[in-house]
């Protein structure tokens, strides 16, 4: 006998094989990020200010554990670590973001506003457009780079959550593909354009967010929340991160928010090794 369905039963069936995660802006999460250091990273990188300087061996591989804060107007990441810790403080309604660091008995720090980042965003494009035109003009062409994400049938539990799987593909510009796999939670995603996923890398990307997936274009696509994933970087760089706890809808006060005492703090643009971040992150297979 044939058995007739109601089509209240059915469409109930699909709305639940196909749920949505539920959106979120408020969180307290805790990760561990393991990085291996390119080769070409440098042996030793100097610290300055006003009382001298010093200088620190790079080591090659680095363990860090980081708590992070993530509310509507303020995003805050605490990252400790044998190498040094540092707190990362992003203000939406100030527009600002503040980088604190604790490395050899010294309390140093930097600040950046939305408009300088974006005054960088745009001299940099400025900076490739200029290069692609140059490029073209010699018959090279280069192609749409949007990330391709391909949802996999697999599932792998992290902390104690079921996650789900899915592999994001980016082209470079000399036609590598780069592939990166991520276990999301299905169950929650941080809402879009709150200091999670506007500030620069990491859980969707955010400014500060670098030992949480900066470089990974289209996490902010994924329809959940990134619990593990591994990036690897054709210069010999590897960051490994793994989600320890999450804690969604928490009450979060805003003194967390706070600039602590002691740090000198100074403009983005007077600290160094800025350069050398970039070259850690660059594919060289791309």
């Amino acid at each position: 006998m044939n058995k007739i369905i109601p089509l209240w039963a059915f469409l109930l069936s699909v709305g639940i094989s196909t749920a949505q995660p539920k959106v979120i802006d408020r969180a307290i999460v805790k990760a561990k990020t393991e990085i291996t250091f390119p080769d070409n990273f440098g042996n030793s990188t100097t610290i300055t200010n006003d009382n001298g300087g010093g200088s620190f061996t790079m080591p090659r591989d680095m363990e860090t554990t980081s708590t992070m804060f993530y509310t509507p107007d303020f995003m805050k990441i605490e990252s400790l670590s044998d190498f040094g810790n540092n707190i990362v403080i992003t203000d939406r309604k100030n527009k600002k973001t503040t980088t604190l660091i604790e490395a050899m008995g010294r309390k140093t720090g930097f600040f950046s506003t939305d408009a300088e980042a974006e005054e960088q965003k745009a001299r940099m494009d400025s900076i490739r457009n200029l290069r692609k035109d140059s490029l073209a003009t010699l018959g090279i062409t280069f192609s749409d780079n949007k990330p391709e994400l391909v949802y996999v049938d697999e599932v792998k539990k992290i902390s104690g959550v079921e996650c789900k799987k899915v592999i994001i593909k980016s082209r470079g510009q000399k036609g590598a593909i780069t592939e990166n796999t991520i276990w999301y939670d299905p169950q929650f995603k941080i809402a879009t354009g709150s200091t999670a996923t506007s500030a620069t890398g990491g859980f969707g990307g955010g400014r500060g967010m670098m030992s949480m997936g900066g470089g990974i274009a289209g996490l902010d696509q994924i329809e959940g929340f990134p619990m593990e994933y591994e990036m690897v970087r054709g210069n010999g760089f590897k960051l490994h991160m793994t989600v320890l706890s999450v804690k969604v809808d928490a009450t979060i006060e805003d003194k967390v928010f706070e600039i602590p005492k002691g740090f000198e703090i100074k403009p983005m643009g007077s600290m160094p090794g800025r350069e050398g971040m970039r070259v850690m992150f660059r594919n060289d297979n791309q």
